[in-house]
């Protein structure tokens, strides 16, 4: 059997919002680690130039009003860097297949969607993204402000060889996108020999994880809101944030950490609990990665984290914004071992059923191939 030599193509981390897309690289590398059958080339984006980062910035004046179209110019400026680096990767090597993610460094690739079998990677539609605010207030007028990227994604969906959706959530945004793209439900996954659970190490107090490139955004002062006088007294907080506006404090310690680094994994296997009440997400790795490691999540309703969650079965999910039910739902886990213990194995039992790199990877190769020789 001839291997197939697959182009493996990564945005690259992309910021305080973009934190996570390098994790898609190492799922795909211990996915297709004993693979003969694959001959993998991993290509990453270089993160944007000074004057690229200029074309992208907000508008003053313009931006207060969300008329500025900068979800879209950020997009664009994306799209064609994904497309001069793809054009280049392909006219040097000429892989048998491409594999994107995300999917916005793929909007411009034009003609080569005709000429390459090309395998699209999303977490959320356009639509989805911006209809969260993730960005900015959602205006009225603000689906205009992206209607070209609409329009580009459009295309690629229809085009594309497979469209990659990474929840059920997911999946609907693209089909909304693109009735008629060719859609797998398909989690990339983890390594979950080194996501894994370890012993607790023994200690006075109980420790909730927050983990969030943007801190308010993703409910960082809703927590710690949520645990009020607690904080410090019966419960600590450890907090993986870069952002500088938050620093540690009585009862809460801040780790300067980037994904993937064995010093977060440690932190994901301590915890007691590992809380994300975001108010605008899509679908978090640290939500997984904590279930990996055996580790009780609670986490806003949002996105696809419910799908992530198995809708309640392996993890707590309240709704965003909610400081009363957040409260709530740790104080049910905190207050009860028993309940920790119970949710920790159903959340290690959903990441070996549904979040294997290795089995996610299998399956993506074989519907590669499946959809290449139809």
């Amino acid at each position: 059997m001839t291997a197939t030599r697959v182009a493996f193509v990564n945005e690259g981390r992309l910021g305080a919002g973009g934190m996570g897309h390098p994790q898609m690289e190492a799922a795909l590398r211990a996915g297709l680690a004993g693979r003969d059958d694959v001959i993998p080339e991993f290509v990453q984006i270089r993160p944007m130039s000074t004057s690229a980062r200029s074309i992208s910035r907000p508008v003053p004046g313009l931006a207060r009003f969300d008329i500025d179209f900068q979800q879209q110019r950020w997009q664009l400026v994306q799209a064609f860097k994904g497309r001069r680096v793809i054009g280049h990767h392909v006219r040097r090597d000429r892989p048998d297949a491409i594999h994107v993610h995300s999917h916005s460094a793929a909007l411009a690739l034009g003609g080569l969607l005709r000429d390459l079998p090309v395998v699209v990677s999303v977490d959320a539609s356009v639509q989805a993204w911006q209809a969260m605010g993730v960005w900015r207030e959602v205006r009225r007028h603000s689906p205009a402000m992206v209607g070209l990227s609409q329009w580009l994604e459009r295309r690629l969906f229809r085009q594309a060889l497979l469209v990659q959706a990474w929840t059920a959530w997911t999946r609907d945004t693209v089909l909304a996108a693109c009735p008629t793209a060719r859609v797998i439900e398909l989690h990339p996954g983890l390594d979950l020999d080194h996501y894994r659970p370890v012993s607790r190490e023994e200690r006075s107090q109980l420790r909730v994880l927050f983990v969030g490139g943007r801190f308010a955004q993703k409910g960082g002062r809703d927590l710690i809101e949520a645990l009020g006088p607690e904080l410090g007294r019966s419960v600590e907080l450890d907090v993986v944030t870069p952002s500088s506006s938050v620093e540690s404090r009585a009862g809460m310690r801040v780790h300067r950490i980037g994904p993937g680094d064995r010093r977060l994994v440690h932190l994901f296997q301590q915890a007691d609990v590992f809380c994300l009440p975001t108010r605008a997400d899509a679908v978090p790795w640290v939500v997984v990665e904590a279930m990996a490691c055996g580790t009780p999540v609670v986490a806003s309703a949002i996105g696809g984290i419910p799908d992530l969650l198995d809708h309640g079965a392996a993890g707590s999910l309240v709704e965003p914004g909610d400081v009363d039910g957040l409260r709530a739902a740790l104080g049910a886990l905190l207050d009860d071992g028993s309940r920790r213990a119970s949710m920790a194995a159903a959340a290690r039992r959903r990441a070996e059923a549904c979040f294997d790199a290795r089995h996610q990877t299998a399956k993506l190769i074989d519907a590669l191939a499946s959809a290449r020789g139809a």
